[in-house]
């Protein structure tokens, strides 16, 4: 601080200011946005030690106010990823996505709700950025899988309400009516734990859903490449990463058709969508995975291609590296297009069908 009053005072009085205007959600400023600006001096003197030319925040939350306030002591531009619902993130979004040299926006859901809702944005100044899964991590299992009597269902994420996860219970509580053999193993942890152990419980599904809380990653690929189906019940996602990495893992997906998984799933090309709250068609849709073999090895086979393709976490990283840079990153889209190329033809028919 006191290097910034020396060096810089001026755009303190600047960083003041907007802290204090700032229209946030959470009030009052002085307790909630001012504070921020101690970390920001620091954070500036750090750019400038560093020399630095530009800051961007992968989050539209504090870290993009911290971002705001640093253009503000010296002048450093800074950009944004828009990773979620634009009301998510505290408020004040006309201010972080104005000031900012450019917002990638993760779906095309997002960029066109940020061009209608902030009209005053230069067409520059949003971009369209799809973050992505590593598929050379998210693979498929390379030995086949064990043939199991009932359907082996895998869902992850954090046990909040948003994610449906009772509307996933509730077409479980159907398929066990009508003598459907399934195992759910939910991985995830949250407030709404509790409230899916008793709904599970009442519905008499207490032996075929198992809670694992929250795991690493790995532990998470070992339990999907042994599931036959993953399903994000969601009341609306704003992509879906997770649907992303059990499709690249050929894993037949089920996902809600709210938000912009639409954007990663065609319905029944490479995965299953269905009606957010809707569990008589989550059900329908399960029923159909475990009655046959053959579309839900057609489903998982074809899942991983368009994840190749469109949603690989390299392409994410190219799109900010230009335009960063100014520079096309062509020799890592090169070899991506390679990679997309040789998984596509490196497996024979039989292979295929042992990833069933």
């Amino acid at each position: 601080l006191a290097w910034v009053v020396c060096t810089k005072p001026l755009g303190l009085l600047r960083a003041v200011r907007w802290a204090m205007t700032l229209p946030v959600e959470k009030k009052p400023n002085l307790k909630t946005v001012l504070p921020l600006v101690i970390p920001a001096c620091k954070l500036a003197r750090d750019v400038k030690r560093r020399g630095l030319t530009h800051l961007h925040s992968h989050t539209c939350a504090n870290s993009a106010v911290l971002a705001m306030l640093v253009k503000a002591l010296q002048g450093t531009p800074y950009s944004l990823t828009l990773n979620a619902n634009i009301e998510w993130w505290g408020g004040a979004m006309a201010e972080k996505f104005g000031r900012a040299d450019f917002t990638i926006a993760i779906t095309e859901w997002l960029e066109a709700q940020v061009r209608r809702d902030y009209p005053e944005l230069g067409d520059d100044q949003v971009v369209l950025g799809r973050i992505g899964v590593d598929t050379k991590k998210w693979t498929p299992s390379p030995e086949p899988k064990p043939k199991q009597n009932a359907l082996q269902i895998i869902t992850v994420g954090r046990l909040h309400t948003s994610k449906g996860y009772d509307v996933l219970l509730d077409a479980l509580g159907q398929l066990q009516t009508d003598g459907v053999a399934f195992q759910l193993t939910m991985i995830g942890d949250g407030p709404d734990r509790q409230d899916l152990v008793d709904q599970a419980e009442q519905l008499g599904l207490t032996d075929r859903v198992t809670f694992t809380g929250s795991l690493g990653e790995t532990q998470i690929i070992d339990a999907m490449r042994s599931s036959d189906v993953f399903v994000l019940s969601s009341h609306a996602e704003p992509l879906g990463v997770v649907s992303m990495e059990a499709m690249a893992m050929e894993v037949a997906t089920i996902a809600t058709d709210a938000g912009g998984v639409g954007e990663i799933i065609t319905d029944d090309e490479d995965g299953k969508l269905v009606p957010p709250g809707n569990a008589q068609a989550l059900a329908q849709a399960l029923r159909e995975m475990a009655e046959d073999d053959a579309p839900r090895t057609r489903l998982a086979h074809a899942g991983r291609q368009p994840v190749i393709r469109n949603s690989d976490s390299r392409r994410g990283a190219a799109t900010l590296f230009e335009r960063l840079t100014g520079q096309r990153p062509d020799a890592m889209l090169a070899v991506l297009d390679e990679d997309v190329h040789s998984d596509h033809t490196s497996e024979t028919p039989a292979e295929v069908t042992s990833h069933g």
